[in-house]
């Protein structure tokens, strides 16, 4: 089914689920939060991970530009 939600990455704090989001979005990629404001409201730390979802018929390019995202942050590291 192309409209079910899937989790296409986890991350341990919601700042940084909001920010692969945005990039997401800003490819014409919707996507939701499950558990960021939850998470930073428990105290038991490494328990839960926000998750990123999108549409599964976007799952693959989703995924796709987040890798590049992160490749090329890694490459300016690497630069720097």
């Amino acid at each position: 089914m192309d409209d079910k939600l899937v989790t296409i990455a986890e991350f341990q704090s919601d700042i940084e689920a909001q920010t692969a989001k945005s990039i997401l979005q800003a490819c014409d990629i919707d996507a939701v939060i499950i558990g960021g404001p939850i998470k930073d409201l428990l105290p038991v730390d490494g328990m839960l991970n926000v998750q990123l979802q999108v549409f599964a018929r976007n799952a693959e390019r989703a995924k796709a530009v987040l890798d590049e995202q992160q490749n090329q942050s890694s490459q300016k590291e690497t630069d720097s």
